[in-house]
């Protein structure tokens, strides 16, 4: 990779091991990224903890809600997707976003993305900002909130004046002049909502990135779009890696 090409290990180092896991985030760090994302959700007794989903099927293979169960029911069930890897990772557990903020501390190069993700939104509503942004003080200079949500990072943005990305929903001309009117530190677009012509790219104060990119082929597509921040589930591979797959 070049020094342009800055990679996002997108939910840690899921292509090996669970995603969001904070064993997964250790080996991206350690792998010499400058971004990480992980996603959000809140627990009935206002945790904040990182994971995709609102519910822990995937990772632990029980029928958990997130939001209708306290952490103290589940941050004991190991957490390893046992449907991907088995047993292997059976020490791992649902990381909060405080041990995950711990985490960061030593890392003080690196910035972080955290998805607010709608679900803990459409329950709690902005309470769910509250949370986060005092689960991150420790780490707030290193920390940029994302989120489909608008509101939420108008919201965030109002009350807190932190630095915000807004996730497109969809690529139109109405999520342009939202976005105008936001004017955020980020923008995400999905590699199939965005243009193939570097001419479309709307302009703005922001920077651009593109998730989820897992091929350094791929990433040659975005770059050359003007798009050098690239979100990938296989990191420390792609930092290593010229034209070949992961």
């Amino acid at each position: 990779m070049t020094d342009e090409v800055f990679l996002v290990a997108h939910r840690g180092q899921p292509d090996s091991f669970p995603e969001n896991s904070l064993e997964g985030f250790t080996h991206a760090l350690q792998s010499g990224v400058v971004y990480i994302e992980t996603d959000v959700n809140v627990t009935a007794d206002s945790v904040v903890v990182l994971s995709h989903d609102k519910d822990l099927k995937k990772l632990t293979g029980k029928n958990i809600n997130i939001m209708k169960n306290n952490y103290a029911e589940f941050k004991d069930i190991p957490a390893g997707l046992p449907e991907k890897f088995s047993n292997r990772f059976n020490h791992c557990r649902i990381a909060t976003l405080n041990q995950f903020s711990n985490l960061l501390q030593n890392w003080p190069g690196v910035t972080c993305f955290i998805e607010i993700k709608q679900d803990s939104l459409f329950h709690y509503g902005n309470k769910v900002v509250d949370l986060v942004i005092d689960a991150l003080q420790a780490i707030n200079d290193q920390s940029i909130l994302i989120s489909y949500d608008y509101d939420a990072l108008v919201y965030a943005r109002e009350k807190y004046s932190v630095p915000v990305g807004w996730v497109l929903p969809k690529w139109s001309s109405k999520n342009q002049i939202k976005a105008k009117e936001l004017s955020p530190e980020y923008l995400f677009v999905d590699k199939f909502h965005c243009p193939n012509d570097k001419k479309t790219l709307w302009r703005g104060s922001w920077k651009w990135v593109v998730y989820t990119i897992n091929t350094a082929k791929e990433i040659k597509k975005y770059t050359d779009l003007g798009i050098n921040i690239i979100e990938t589930n296989c990191v420390s591979k792609l930092q290593s890696v010229n034209d070949n797959e992961c």
